[in-house]
Formats: structure tokens, C-alpha cells, sequence
């Protein structure tokens, strides 16, 4: 401050920046929400809950389709009312006939012949409800995951197995049986 100014002169200059800053403030646009939101623990709670089954139940679902099967346990006991898990399996399973067809196993297991008839016609049903024509229906009783290999041709699948050596990037062809050979040439 010169010697020429009054502190009164300072002081109004204070007065008329201070009310231009006030007023250059009011006239900017309002500060805008961070792109976050406020989620309730119960919400979030539920949203992690669904994160980790997820995972898990597309396992499930790539199980039931594998196995194309229906065991006892799909059914309420002594029932051909399917339980809340065979419910859910007929659905897997009739989008995957709906899309690919093929076959559905529905194990007879301990049930009499009466009720594993039953057992099949509610299936049926089931599958025809989803939307799957009668005509791409095939139901039968087999083990899961299909026929599997005769004794003797698995055999002869161990034997080329366990005699093929398996390549290996770094040169070495590795033998089943452990151990291993430098070959020249081999990728």
C-alpha cells in the first residue's frame, strides 16, 4: 500500500473483488456428480452374491449339458414331480434339443417301471412345454456322458498314448514314462 492510498480506498477495492469473485462464482455452471454412485449395502450385498454364483453356475449349466442325463435326484422322492434342480436341468437341456438335438438319459435307478414311466412322460412334457417338437424328443436310460469306449479299444487308446512322446517348444521331446531326448530338427 503507497503512501498516497487510504486504508478506505483498500478496503472498497477488498469489497468490489470480493463481490466480483461472489458473482463470477454464483454464474458457473453447477460442480456435475462424480460418475459413481451410492449403492445400498443390501443392493451391493446381492450384486457380489451374483458376481461369485455366476461363474459357478455356467459350470453347472456346461455340466447338465455334458451329461445330457436326469438322475434320481432330479425327481422328488418316490415322484415323478421333478425337483427344483431337475426343473432347472429340463430347461438346460430343452434349449440345448431345441438347438442341437440329440438325446436325454432319464436314469431309471432304484424307481419301479411305473414310476420311471411316469418319471419319462413328465419330461416329455417339460420338454414339450419349453417349446422342443415331439419328434426331437429321444429319451433314454444310459449312463451319463454318453456310451464310453469298449475295454478293449480304450486299451489300445492308453497303449498309443502312453507310446506317442509328447513334443516339447524347447527341442526335447518328452516320454511319458519321464525323461527326456534332444532330437535335431524338431520344433
Amino acid at each position: 500500500m503507497s503512501s498516497k492510498q487510504s486504508p478506505q480506498h483498500f478496503h472498497t477495492a477488498f469489497a468490489i473483488g470480493s463481490t466480483l469473485l461472489a458473482l463470477i462464482g454464483c454464474s458457473s455452471p453447477p460442480k456435475q456428480e462424480p460418475d459413481r454412485r451410492v449403492i445400498k449395502d443390501d443392493v451391493q450385498y446381492a450384486a457380489d452374491q451374483q458376481f461369485v454364483r455366476e461363474p459357478f453356475d455356467e459350470q453347472a449349466r456346461l455340466g447338465v449339458l455334458r451329461q445330457r442325463t436326469l438322475f434320481e435326484a432330479d425327481f422328488q422322492i418316490d415322484s415323478a414331480a421333478l425337483s427344483p434342480l431337475g426343473r432347472k436341468d429340463v430347461t438346460i437341456l430343452a434349449q440345448a434339443v431345441l438347438e442341437d438335438g440329440g438325446q436325454i438319459s432319464v436314469r431309471q435307478g432304484s424307481a419301479s417301471a411305473e414310476l420311471y414311466a411316469a418319471r419319462i412322460a413328465e419330461v416329455r412334457a417339460r420338454l414339450v412345454a419349453a417349446g422342443v417338437h415331439v419328434e426331437r424328443i429321444e429319451l433314454v436310460d444310459r449312463s451319463a456322458g454318453g456310451t464310453g469306449e469298449a475295454t478293449a479299444e480304450a486299451l489300445v487308446i492308453r497303449k498309443d498314448i502312453r507310446t506317442t512322446p509328447l513334443p516339447n517348444p524347447s527341442g526335447e521331446k518328452l516320454s511319458p514314462q519321464g525323461g527326456a531326448s534332444t532330437l535335431q530338427g524338431t520344433p
